[in-house]
This record gives C-alpha cells, sequence and structure tokens, in this order.
C-alpha cells in the first residue's frame, strides 16, 4: 500500500509541474502573441505611409519631404528588423514550452499508468487470497461433514 502512496505523491508532483508549464507555455503565447502585434501594427502603419508617400509623389514633393521619408522609412525599417527578430524569438521560446508541457503531461501520463498497474496488481492479488480464503473455508466445511 505504501508503493500506492508513493506513485500517488509522484503523480501530484507531476501534476504541479505540469502546471507550472503550463502556465509558462500560457505567458510565452501571450508574449510571442504581443510581439507579432507590434511587429503588425508598424507594418501596417509603414504600408499606411507609403501609400501617403506615393499620393505627395503624385501631387509633387520636396526635397526636404523626400529626405525626411527617407530617414523615416529607414528607422521603420530597422524597427521592423528588431521586431522580426524579438518574434522569431518569442515563437522559438513558445515552441520550447509547447514541448515542456508535453514532457511533462508525458511524465505524468507514466506514472498514472505505473499506479494503475499497481491497482490492478493489488486487485488481483486481493481476488487470489479471497479465493484462497474461500477455499480453505470449503475444505474445512468437507472436512467437517466427513
Amino acid at each position: 500500500m505504501s508503493d500506492l502512496k508513493t506513485y500517488e505523491k509522484m503523480i501530484q508532483i507531476k501534476e504541479e509541474e505540469m502546471d507550472q508549464t503550463q502556465k509558462q507555455y500560457n505567458l510565452a503565447v501571450e508574449h510571442f502573441e504581443s510581439e507579432a502585434t507590434k511587429l503588425y501594427e508598424l507594418l501596417k502603419s509603414k504600408e499606411n505611409i507609403e501609400g501617403q508617400y506615393e499620393s505627395q509623389l503624385s501631387k509633387g514633393a520636396s526635397i526636404a519631404y523626400l529626405n525626411n521619408f527617407h530617414h523615416y522609412i529607414d528607422s521603420v525599417q530597422q524597427q521592423e528588423s528588431n521586431l522580426q527578430k524579438k518574434v522569431h524569438q518569442a515563437r522559438v521560446n513558445m515552441y520550447k514550452k509547447q514541448e515542456a508541457v508535453e514532457e511533462a503531461y508525458r511524465e505524468l501520463k507514466k506514472f498514472e499508468k505505473l499506479k494503475d498497474h499497481k491497482v490492478e496488481k493489488q486487485r488481483l492479488l486481493n481476488k487470489q487470497i479471497e479465493a484462497s480464503f474461500i477455499d480453505e473455508i470449503a475444505v474445512q466445511q468437507y472436512s467437517r461433514a466427513k
């Protein structure tokens, strides 16, 4: 019976580990979504600015406007590059956390299966003991009847 308690304690520990890894994964997903949203917003802004630039070019634009636009676009492209790196890092981290959740789940299932096998062995052993006890009673009753 102490083996069973050991398995139950290990299952409890594995469930806690799984909860922790699930929380870490959820945080990683939130971080990825946040970084991806920032990138999306930047790209959307860049697209709008480029549309305004095209419109201004068709009307005629000053040299100062063109210089300012190119400096702004260079800045946006640098931000885009940095955000793409952050999004990539966040995605890799999210995938690692997902793998950790899957591993924690496998570990939990392994201990649950071990516990189930132990319970089944104990049930079979109890059944054998009960059958042996019933046989013993039957033998004693038969002996008394003679």
